[in-house]
């Protein structure tokens, strides 16, 4: 068997309030603050074998904060600067759309991830979501992996509320660092 038909496992990770500070509709690169451990743990899960990946719903595009030239002129930065943190991701897919656009992509629904399995050969039921959202977590079920919670950004707010989801996180974290020890110590049970 070739190596394009072994498929990888993969991590998507939210954006804003995940790998960066949540600025509330992030319009400019000037903006951009990444939590401090971000790269270290980028790369722990790439040594690890993981594909990276980052999922982000980026509704201000719908809402006429953004434009498209202007979000990929904010995403094409955020990966020049992680690059220059000594970190690389594999891909970065984003939604445009508000949840009244009924749209595929939208987290949780599973439209980015599926484009990304489609393009990088991924495994998503060998995959895991994180992120500071219920979305970011149930998109993770939703596409038959594991999702996880993490209490930076909004996800403090989000904790608060798990007790009126019917489907829980698979594990809650403190931030991206704990979440990713706990998937590569999870994934050498398997």
């Amino acid at each position: 068997m070739g190596e394009k038909s072994i498929k990888k496992s993969a991590v998507f990770l939210d954006r804003d309030g995940t790998v960066i500070f949540d600025k509330n509709y992030l319009r400019s690169s000037i903006n951009i603050k990444f939590y401090a451990y971000v790269a270290e743990s980028i790369n722990k899960l790439r040594v690890a074998g993981f594909k990276i990946i980052i999922v982000t719903n980026q509704s201000a595009v719908r809402r006429g904060l953004l434009t498209k030239k202007d979000l990929h002129k904010i995403n094409k930065n955020f990966l020049f600067m992680l690059h220059n943190k000594g970190a690389k991701v594999d891909g970065l897919y984003y939604c445009p759309h508000i949840d009244s656009d009924n749209c595929s992509c939208r987290k949780p629904r599973i439209g980015m991830v599926l484009e990304a399995a489609k393009d990088f050969n991924i495994d998503l039921s060998k995959s895991y979501t994180i992120g500071d959202s219920i979305r970011d977590y149930l998109l993770g079920f939703a596409m038959g992996g594991k999702g996880i919670l993490i209490l930076t950004g909004q996800g403090k707010k989000h904790q608060k509320n798990l007790t009126l989801e019917k489907i829980k996180p698979f594990f809650v974290c403190k931030n991206l660092k704990q979440a990713v020890n706990f998937i590569i110590k999870n994934n050498k049970k398997i």
